[in-house]
């Protein structure tokens, strides 16, 4: 992951801009959607306690997993963002244990040094990383889970057709051994799959060409001239990556899923853009859910935020527009615990938190959109909770790949300069 944020950081720091090559921003990106299917085989043994409470080991059969992407090609085909939305994995043979493998949602690049286009065949090495879950169960039917950040490396072969995207892909899993408890304090070793295979069928999409137009360029000439304009609100799916541990946890329950990952939430913003500036001023909301639990024990930490943020963007690379800023969170927390069913703890409290604001907007016209598609990411360096004298981390890595982001002022007025033709 940390790889990635790199890469990030690199784009933002873009300082060759050509906003106005006007041709060439229509054709920057392209979208599309569908589906992958990541094959893991020749899976490592497992362990287990047996009924005479000794370690002994199983056979673990391959799988299938089937995911949603959303994704787009950028930088006229060379380059390819995307996310793949991993749902459950369907194993080839029943295993004398219950246990299952969760991809989680992949966040990643493909590179292409020769771009992809219409009707070609491109080779292409990638990057991705990705919360990877492992859930097994005893014979008490007590459950462990284990949750990772792995990094993943790959190498491919694009086929893009007119409308059709297909790629086929070998990727390794970099370092994938850890821990299992197989009871509250005997510990074994696992290992997350080596090798997977991947093969995915994407619908493309053309949503900038058609921008291509004297209309958008009239309507980009009035909003970039006045701040009248910048109403907005949007809204898109996002994840959370714990990046601190938790010295609650491995103190005390060192069984437990320390980096366990949040649930998918919603990330909702209603905001001001001050067009001529190029800045913005914004509320976002999000509702998330953490929870841990293994042998009995359940931990739950829920958050409601509202981020008041406010952020500038800083270059425009031919549509790619990325943006750093700073917010403050009002932050309303419940956490509880529970042993074998009872609460050993419950409480609520309130935080405000500073964090950082950074992302990209992917524009067609300058300044002159109805409506953008917007990836937004936010940092809490400082965010936890204390309890008993330790801390619960909350310092997490926000990642809202994409949200969509409507201007009603503009729709109106673009809608008004449409009717002058």
């Amino acid at each position: 992951m940390k790889s990635y944020l790199y890469l990030i950081l690199l784009i933002l720091c873009l300082s060759q801009v050509n906003a106005q090559d006007w041709e060439k921003r229509h054709s920057f990106a392209k979208t599309y959607f569908g589906i992958d299917n990541y094959i893991a085989t020749n899976l490592a043994n497992g362990s287990f306690l047996n009924a005479n409470n000794e370690v002994e080991s199983f056979q673990k059969h391959g799988f299938i997993t089937p995911s949603i992407n959303i994704g787009a090609t950028h930088f006229w085909g060379h380059a390819d963002f995307f996310i793949s939305i991993s749902t459950i994995d369907i194993k080839f043979g029943e295993d004398k244990i219950e246990n299952s493998y969760r991809l989680g949602t992949f966040t990643g690049l493909r590179v292409y040094p020769i771009a992809s286009k219409e009707q070609s065949i491109r080779p292409y090495i990638g990057y991705k990383f990705s919360p990877f879950r492992y859930t097994q169960k005893d014979l008490k039917n007590d459950q462990f889970k284990f949750t990772q950040v792995k990094s993943v490396v790959d190498i491919g072969l694009g086929i893009q057709l007119s409308k059709f995207y297909f790629t086929l892909e070998y990727s390794r899993v970099i370092n994938p051994d850890f821990d299992i408890y197989l009871s509250r304090e005997v510990v074994s070793q696992d290992q997350f799959p080596e090798h997977l295979f991947q093969i995915g069928v994407n619908y493309m999409m053309e949503t900038t060409k058609g921008a291509n137009n004297q209309l958008s360029k009239q309507a980009n000439d009035q909003f970039s001239a006045s701040n009248k304009w910048g109403l907005f609100f949007g809204i898109g799916p996002s994840a959370s990556f714990p990046i601190k541990s938790s010295n609650y946890v491995t103190d005390k329950y060192p069984f437990l899923d320390d980096k366990t990952f949040p649930v998918i939430y919603p990330d909702i913003a209603l905001g001001y853009h001050f067009t001529k500036l190029d800045i913005i001023s914004a509320l976002s909301f999000r509702p998330i859910s953490q929870t841990r639990s293994a042998y009995g024990i359940e931990q739950k930490i829920q958050r409601h935020s509202i981020n008041m943020e406010a952020y500038k963007y800083i270059a425009d690379y031919h549509g790619f527009v990325p943006y750093i800023g700073l917010g403050l969170s009002y932050e309303k927390l419940h956490f509880s615990e529970k042993d074998n069913g009872h609460e050993t703890s419950s409480f609520n409290t309130n935080e405000f938190s500073p964090n950082l604001v950074f992302g990209w907007d992917i524009r067609p016209s300058v300044k002159g959109d109805g409506w953008v598609l917007r990836t937004n990411l936010r940092y809490y360096p400082f965010l936890e909770l204390e309890h008993q004298g330790k801390k619960l981390s909350l310092q997490h890595l926000e990642f809202n790949f994409i949200q969509f982001v409507i201007y009603p002022q503009r729709l109106k007025q673009i809608k008004k300069i449409a009717s002058t033709y």
